[in-house]
């Protein structure tokens, strides 16, 4: 089982891995949903030009790393989140921003039913 820091230090690697040229900050947008997890995310180069990330490129593991992240992160039903964004500096530096979405919860919902 990977620590929090382990599973952080991984989304920032793969990051990394995608981005093929010089750098300024990036942003991952996750979207974690029972098994279920998307990404989607951008980041600035050195121009100040806004690119969008490869996530096809992330390691398949990430996945389940990002689900074992929401299975700690909520133990006990605290702190539930279904959406979380991870904000990197090319310096390394990073913040993560855990949010609960009711809207995406209760779609899910709804479409579960049909």
């Amino acid at each position: 089982m990977k620590t929090i820091d382990d599973i952080y230090s991984t989304i920032a690697s793969n990051i990394n891995s995608v981005i093929k040229e010089e750098w300024i900050a990036a942003a991952l947008d996750i979207e974690a949903i029972g098994e279920m997890v998307s990404f989607t995310g951008s980041y600035v180069n050195k121009n100040d030009q806004k690119q969008q990330l490869d996530v096809d490129q992330f390691d398949f593991d990430l996945t389940f790393d990002i689900l074992e992240l929401q299975k700690i992160t909520t133990e006990d039903d605290r702190n539930r989140w279904n959406r979380a964004i991870f904000s990197l500096q090319s310096d390394g530096e990073f913040d993560i921003q855990f949010i609960w979405d009711q809207e995406l919860h209760d779609e899910v919902i709804r479409l579960s039913k049909e």
